[in-house]
């Protein structure tokens, strides 16, 4: 299944608000000056890059661009000094009990630990080459979709690092990108005021090699896992967007409703 169908089938399934977001890293200088994307204009944080881009729009990034120290920090644009490595900075917001917490968090907080040298974040279907890291902001239920498509594949995922900070830098990019797996963020006070998420929004990150697996997944898990009521809603959507999705109805491994 070509990437455009399989995105085309999860917006069917999942009923997605948002599109689903790739994000690249870019390496060089001379690499993010000849790639072909529209260029942030002003400092901008990268949490409200991917809002743009779950909205349809395409940018590139680098150093000058972030308005977000923490997650050009996160996403190895800038380097991770002893400020925040000894815990001091995260404890000066009294966002943890002692700077021992503090330093214990940030010690586990995931950064890309080599130099990158700019970001290309834009609708994952308007990528020609492979994106690094794919991010979904979902709901709930949504999310517990995505998970279970993971499930059907690699079983219970291992790697989840989450403490409601850095939710879009750390948690729905670097994290995925390092721990090469899935991870899922509640999203942070920071990002739900800069890029005015939903409440009942939440990120899952993922590496580019998972998606198609994890998409195939999500297929795989329709009949056993929603009731009759969400099924036929996934009927009239294929039907409308002339997708071709085998919907059973009654066939939940729980007790279906009519």
């Amino acid at each position: 299944m070509e990437l455009f169908n399989e995105i085309e089938t999860l917006d069917c399934i999942l009923d997605l608000s948002r599109d689903i977001v790739g994000v690249k890293f870019i390496f060089t200088e001379e690499e993010f000056e000849h790639i072909n994307v529209e260029q942030v204009k002003f400092k901008m944080s990268y949490c409200n890059t991917v809002r743009l881009a779950s909205q349809g729009r395409s940018f590139k990034a680098n150093l000058n661009h972030f308005f977000c120290k923490a997650s050009a920090r996160a996403l190895g644009l800038m380097d991770v000094n002893d400020e925040i490595i000894s815990g001091r900075l995260y404890y000066s917001f009294k966002m943890y009990n002692s700077v021992g917490i503090a330093k214990e968090v940030q010690k586990n907080v995931t950064y890309i630990d080599h130099k990158i040298y700019g970001i290309v974040v834009k609708p994952l279907q308007c990528f020609e080459e492979e994106a690094d890291v794919v991010i979904m902001i979902v709901n709930p239920y949504q999310a517990m979709r995505i998970v279970q498509g993971y499930s059907y594949h690699y079983g219970i995922a291992k790697n989840i690092k989450l403490t409601g900070n850095q939710g879009l830098c750390s948690e729905c990019t670097a994290t995925p990108y390092e721990n090469n797996d899935l991870n899922i963020s509640l999203l942070c006070a920071n990002t739900r005021l800069a890029a005015k998420w939903n409440d009942n929004e939440m990120g899952v990150g993922m590496p580019f090699h998972m998606f198609s697996t994890i998409a195939k997944g999500i297929i795989q898990t329709l009949n056993p896992s929603e009731p009759n009521s969400r099924k036929r809603k996934i009927t009239e959507y294929a039907k409308e967007k002339e997708i071709d999705i085998d919907v059973e109805l009654g066939t939940s491994y729980y007790r279906s409703g009519k």
